[in-house]
């Protein structure tokens, strides 16, 4: 952790090997400034909520994560070493799926080349509702159609 700090130009911390070793460490891929805190504490780490978001924006502006606004409030983090990517997102409970399209990948780059521009980032962020919370609501619809 800490070669990758000091590759970053960041100042190297015991708080910040810790919460980037817990960043790396984690399954879950997105998570906020709360998850984080929560995670670090369930480790017996502690770490104030502050020093977690203070710490983050850090991480962000060294490169070491990408911070997305998707429909929430929160700024959902992830690390940024991860190939290039894009999103579903329920629109119901908030479930949050990365995905790889070669053929989204493909049109993108036709599209920047015909017109004359050559792609540095892109997001692709598609809100619907997951098959669970469709079937729950089309449960719901049709409970309301029979009363």
């Amino acid at each position: 952790m800490q070669a990758v700090l000091k590759e970053s130009g960041l100042k190297i911390t015991t708080q910040r090997c810790k919460l980037l070793e817990f960043l790396t460490q984690t399954d879950e891929q997105h998570l906020t400034v709360e998850n984080i805190y929560q995670g670090l504490n369930a480790q017996g780490e502690t770490i104030s909520l502050h020093t977690v978001d203070r710490i983050m924006a850090h991480f962000e502006q060294a490169g070491l994560v990408v911070g997305r606004l998707f429909e929430s409030k929160n700024t959902v983090y992830e690390l940024s070493n991860k190939p290039r990517h894009d999103h579903l997102i329920c629109l119901t409970c908030g479930k949050l799926i990365d995905f790889i399209d070669p053929l989204i990948e493909l049109r993108l780059g036709l599209a920047a080349e015909h017109h004359g521009m050559s792609i540095h980032h892109h997001s692709l962020n598609m809100y619907g509702h997951c098959f669970a919370c469709q079937k729950a609501l089309n449960s719901k619809s049709e409970n309301k159609k029979s009363d």
